[in-house]
């Protein structure tokens, strides 16, 4: 797939340095590339998109495959992380095991070496908290879109209608 030419490589390449800049440089290319993958998708599907929002604003019923090119639209990247993401009861096992620990550190004195171990585990506590956060505030996404879309009303079209005229009309499509 052209839009992924050469990620491997940089991948490859931060793992082999294994640096914090390397890892960065790493990240922001994966994201780069990302965003050429949503706005050629985007591309692909902007015809069938400008044809929906005209059905929206004329309150005419979408068919389920219109549904779907609205889904894609709207809520196909937090889709595509819940359906590739398989580390979710790790995380929730690593949370549950950080919250023990959390647990332990409260009855302690509060010594010097004792706040540097706890600062650690709570900086750590507070990633795997975000890491969880995300994909959860993904998940809710996806089914607040599912019971949108699927008991849509007038006020309901012409909101979907603007969501799709604005990302149609952004400058990164």
């Amino acid at each position: 797939m052209e839009y992924l030419k050469g990620m491997s490589q940089v991948m490859k390449q931060a793992q082999a340095g294994n640096t914090a800049d390397q890892y960065s440089f790493a990240a922001a290319q994966l994201i780069q590339a990302k965003n050429r993958v949503r706005e050629a998708i985007e591309q692909a599907t902007a015809d069938e998109v400008a044809a929906i929002i005209s059905k929206l604003e004329n309150s005419q019923s979408l068919t389920e495959a219109e549904k779907q090119t609205v889904r894609l639209w709207v809520v196909g990247d937090a889709e595509g992380y819940l359906k590739m993401e398989n580390n979710f009861p790790d995380w929730q096992a690593e949370y549950q095991r950080l919250m023990a620990a959390v647990a332990d550190y409260e009855g302690k004195s509060g010594s010097v070496p004792e706040l540097v171990e706890v600062h650690g585990l709570l900086e750590d506590a507070g990633k795997v908290a975000d890491t969880l956060a995300h994909f959860l505030e993904d998940k809710e996404r996806v089914a607040r879109f599912e019971q949108a879309i699927n008991h849509l009303d007038a006020e309901g079209e012409k909101f979907i209608a603007g969501v799709l005229k604005n990302m149609l009309t952004s400058p990164d499509m």
